[in-house]
């Protein structure tokens, strides 16, 4: 059994770093086609990932020795259809004449072996028929397709990595396995009876997508920051002469803060009200900042006031309180004006944060740079019905197209 234990444990022990990896674009295709992350649907489709790595891992895993496989002389590939069938009745010992030997069909390695094939596809056909709303067909020639790239990742010898194949590619693999697939579509049903149906899975979501959610925000705004951090590295590496030397910590300080300062202007002030509204990050995420008083498009003055409070004084706050707690020099009255500074920062830091507390439990109340630049931030998101020729948004209320 350790043989089968062993591959499972290390797809366990490997998933969190694979789901880290795939957490940011999988945020960014949910927000991007429903506005919304369902909990449920989360769990299905990293569940989903964590399957197909258990699958892959006994496949190939463990690894030998590179030395090892290369002295084997053992076949590589076995072409003749069902004879992992023949070698169980060949190997079972069964005495035909004696019903009392039958059970040793079901007690041997080869029996362990078939079921084992059986099984390990049983979750893709559910996953197929469930989720992914695959017909009988499709999940056949879907678990064909990866059996097949099981045998061949094997017939390869880890694609190249060993001199030659390490495991013997089976062609009984490839019809166990398929009825594996077989198996799991019609087992599909009784997990259908359980768990929502993804039809109202995405409906659920489309109706969440209409509230932006503070995680939504963030997100885009994360991914604003990202490219605004790509074109300022551009422009240093276009004209590097531009940073003053290094031997200038002020002078580089100063350089940074007013690189910093000009792309917040430039970016999400300039840009943003020039664009009505609306940045790469929240195209992408199907957001559009609005004046809270018409809904229209936000004046010059909300996108300086919005981003001062947020980018120049909020965020920047822990930074600068260190900065002043680090200078030297200071006495007298620039020590009491610093401190007075630092207080009011602090202050205003905090009540930032209770403000997206309250937001995220209770989506009730406006944050601060919202409630001073009299902003908000609005769902674009329109769920298109192709059926019946109509467009429903998330609350459901529908409108005829044009």
């Amino acid at each position: 059994m350790s043989q089968y234990i062993e591959p499972i444990k290390t797809a366990v022990l490997v998933f969190p770093f694979v789901a880290l990896a795939l957490t940011l674009p999988y945020m960014l295709a949910q927000y991007r086609r429903y506005g919304a992350i369902l909990l449920l649907r989360t769990a299905i489709v990293y569940s989903f990932v964590l399957y197909l790595m258990c699958a892959y891992f006994l496949t190939i895993l463990p690894l030998p020795d590179w030395d090892f496989v290369a002295g084997l002389t053992s076949p590589t590939i076995q072409l003749i259809p069902l004879r992992e069938v023949v070698d169980l009745f060949r190997h079972s010992a069964v005495e035909w004449s004696n019903p009392a030997t039958y059970y040793r069909l079901f007690t041997g390695h080869d029996f362990f072996q078939i079921v084992a094939n059986v099984a390990m596809t049983i979750p893709f056909g559910i996953y197929l028929r469930y989720y992914f709303g695959c017909g009988f067909k499709k999940t056949v020639m879907l678990t064909l397709g990866l059996s097949l790239v099981f045998e061949l990742t094997q017939l390869s010898g880890l694609f190249g990595l060993y001199p030659r194949p390490y495991r013997l590619a089976d062609v009984d693999d490839l019809m166990t396995n398929t009825l594996g697939g077989m198996v799991g579509y019609w087992a599909a049903p009784l997990v259908i009876k359980l768990l929502p149906s993804k039809e109202r899975m995405d409906e659920v979501a489309y109706r969440r997508g209409t509230h932006v959610s503070v995680t939504r925000r963030a997100f885009a705004a994360m991914l604003d920051g990202c490219i605004l951090l790509v074109l300022m590295a551009v422009l240093l590496w276009l004209a590097p002469g531009l940073m003053p030397s290094t031997n200038d910590i002020g002078g580089v300080l100063l350089w940074f803060l007013g690189c910093y300062t000009a792309g917040i202007a430039l970016y999400f002030v300039l840009g943003e009200w020039l664009l009505k509204g609306r940045t790469v990050g929240k195209r992408l995420l199907h957001l559009r900042l609005t004046d809270i008083r018409d809904g229209g498009r936000p004046k010059l003055w909300q996108c300086v006031v919005r981003y001062t409070v947020l980018y120049l004084v909020v965020l920047p706050t822990p930074m600068v309180i260190l900065l002043v707690l680090t200078l030297g020099g200071l006495d007298g009255g620039a020590l009491v004006w610093s401190v007075l500074i630092c207080i009011v920062l602090l202050l205003v830091y905090v009540l930032f944060w209770l403000l997206m507390a309250v937001q995220v439990f209770t989506h009730s109340i406006q944050l601060l740079h919202g409630k001073l630049s009299m902003t908000r931030n609005v769902s674009t998101l329109r769920a298109k019905q192709v059926r019946t020729g109509t467009e429903t948004d998330a609350s459901g209320i529908k409108s005829a197209n044009g």
